[in-house]
């Protein structure tokens, strides 16, 4: 009589772990390599988590997109009020393998910025009271928040500013900080910045004329009508996936 609970002798080895879909296959005699990879994939794991989480994100004027390197996004943010209201800037979010360091935003349009050194890098934690916790979303809320409410200025601590030149004309000659950075917002809707070409990854901007303008309109429009009977208790995958469908069925 055969033990039902026995392992048969051909038997197939189990399965190696995945993480997304991943396949992390177990390598003999070099645990230190699979781990390290197991953590890699963990890592990016998470990444892709955050982006999916960004539905949440309550401001509407920051545009995010997967780059394809999967530690950095590529951002724009449109501000819409404040010193800086009518800019255009881009942007790149840095993450780290490491989980427990924040992501970090460096600028790619110039700006000119108390908290925004001369390579574009942004500081976020400009007093004692902001901490990010790694979170992505915490961070694009700061983002905003400084360039577009004046206010928040004076909770700037001296020692967290990266740009000496403009936290001092804020300080001791408004007038010409103000010209400063209308300066930038200028520079930053240009055509030789807003539609220029980096040699690194960002988001790019294309001039279309007006009847192409419509087109574009009319097809999302189109697409919108078509998704119009989703509720509120519709899932994003199943609106992903429906999106998905009906740009198929326009194409």
């Amino acid at each position: 009589m055969t033990d039902k609970t026995s392992k048969p002798i051909n038997s197939p080895p189990p399965p190696p772990r995945t993480v997304s879909g991943t396949v992390v296959h177990r390598v003999p005699g070099n645990s230190s390599n699979n781990e390290s990879t197991f953590t890699n994939l963990i890592r990016r794991n998470d990444i892709l988590m955050e982006l999916k989480n960004l539905k949440n994100l309550n401001c509407k004027n920051i545009y995010i997109l997967q780059s394809n390197n999967i530690y950095k996004w590529l951002g724009v943010i449109f501000v819409r009020k404040g010193l800086y209201m009518g800019g255009v800037f881009k942007f790149n979010v840095i993450f780290s393998e490491d989980k427990n360091r924040n992501p970090v935003i460096q600028f790619i349009t110039p700006i000119n910025h108390p908290l925004v050194d001369k390579s574009g890098y942004f500081n976020p934690k400009y007093n004692e009271d902001i901490n990010i916790k790694t979170s992505v979303l915490k961070l694009l809320y700061v983002l905003n928040d400084v360039l577009s409410n004046q206010e928040t200025f004076y909770e700037f601590k001296e020692e967290k500013i990266s740009n000496k030149n403009a936290w001092d004309a804020f300080c001791n000659n408004f007038e010409f900080f103000d010209k400063l950075v209308k300066d930038c917002v200028r520079n930053s809707i240009s055509d030789e910045v807003l539609y220029e070409n980096y040699e690194i990854e960002t988001i790019k901007f294309q001039k279309m004329d007006n009847d192409r303008i419509i087109k574009n309109k009319k097809k999302i429009l189109d697409i919108y009508n078509d998704l119009t009977y989703l509720d509120e208790k519709s899932n994003i995958d199943s609106i992903v996936f429906r999106f998905k469908r009906a740009i198929e069925s326009k194409n």
